[in-house]
């Protein structure tokens, strides 16, 4: 990944993150644990688990206003139960965690602001130290009331998905959406941050590179740089089907995470750019649905590998329980156990292609 701008903001961000992420000698610990447990598990591919997940994803709803074409829960969404996580949910998620959480992704399947106790879960995380992100389609910033309460919420970092700088262009992926709603949403959450003096939520434009928007990174610095935005990430896109790869892919080789590979039979199929087979995920993360339900991963998306209910079972047992031990078991002999594996990004070359901080 290309990363492009010395500028104050980055530098300020790491200072912040540091301090977020600094651990205790009890945290030290763990991280140890978690770190010996994975290399024995690589080692004698049989799974290992000591210590307690330090990366935490969850839920807050599985709700959302948009319909992207490449979502994979957007086709599933009426035929899965929905719901949101409240703030006293979250409390008993976190407290089974033992304080070695020290960082939050608050997203998944729905779109976050769509559950309105988002600001107070996030407070609820900031009081325990930990460095929380959530990531938005920004249709539900423009209200001010909303925006004071992200600041004030201690919010670290706010992911904005910006697909497209015009609407014809952002559309054409983002379906239902308004991008001049999202960029007014953006402007009233600068001018917040300002009134109260804030360096937080620093402010990320993630931008997916496809066909249709490849020739708008350009003008999308500046217009990143007009609205008050801190950074732009340049995603490389998601695809599950050759007829979606025609459709989204790129063009240019460097900005896929994919290589069409032709086989003898006159087939074609897509395979990831791989650097490294093996899988981190499920020793040093967790994911928590708006329902209880543990999952191993996000990429999970029907969640057809339930771990557990953290609202009914201890986290410990269901962490270290025997249908968690066999699902690392099993990816420990192959990337390729489960089909939801098979387009996860873990391990691939190129996630990201730019990681571009305004000055």
């Amino acid at each position: 990944m290309e990363r492009e701008g010395l500028s104050l903001n980055r530098y300020k961000f790491f200072l912040h993150q540091t301090r977020c992420l600094l651990p205790s000698a009890g945290q030290l610990l763990n991280l140890f644990k978690v770190g010996l447990s994975y290399f024995l598990s690589e080692v004698s591919g049989r799974s290992f688990i000591w210590g307690y997940p330090f990366v935490l994803m969850v839920e807050p709803t599985n709700l959302c206003n948009l319909h992207c074409p490449l979502c994979p829960f957007a086709s599933q969404r009426n035929r899965l139960p929905r719901g949101k996580m409240d703030v006293e949910q979250l409390r008993r998620v976190l407290d089974q965690m033992r304080g070695q959480i020290k960082f939050l992704l608050l997203w998944n399947r729905g779109e976050p602001f769509m559950n309105e106790d988002l600001a107070e879960m996030i407070r609820e995380a900031k009081k325990r130290g930990i460095f929380v992100q959530t990531s938005t389609n920004g249709h539900f910033l423009s209200g001010p009331q909303v925006a004071e309460a992200v600041v004030e919420s201690g919010l670290d970092e706010l992911i904005v998905s910006v697909d497209g700088i015009t609407q014809q262009s952002y559309s054409r992926y983002r379906k239902g959406g308004d991008v001049e709603k999202v960029f007014r949403g953006v402007e009233t959450l600068v001018k917040a941050k300002r009134r109260k003096g804030s360096d937080t939520p620093v402010i990320t434009f993630q931008f997916l590179v496809m066909k249709h928007n490849e020739h708008e990174i350009g003008d999308l610095k500046r217009v990143a740089r007009r609205l008050g935005a801190d950074r732009i990430l340049l995603k490389t896109v998601r695809v599950g089907s050759l007829r979606q790869a025609e459709e989204f892919l790129p063009p240019r080789a460097d900005f896929s995470r994919y290589t069409v590979v032709h086989s003898t039979n006159g087939k074609s199929e897509l395979q990831l750019k791989l650097k490294r087979q093996s899988c981190r995920r499920l020793w040093y993360s967790t994911v928590v649905n708006w329902d209880g339900e543990v999952l191993p991963c996000c990429f999970d998306e029907k969640g057809q590998y339930t771990m557990g209910n953290i609202f009914t079972q201890q986290f410990g047992v269901i962490w270290r329980g025997r249908r968690y031990q066999k699902f690392r078991s099993q990816l420990l002999k192959s990337r390729y156990a489960f089909p939801m594996c098979q387009n996860c990004t873990e391990g691939i070359e190129k996630l990201y292609i730019s990681d571009i901080w305004i000055s």
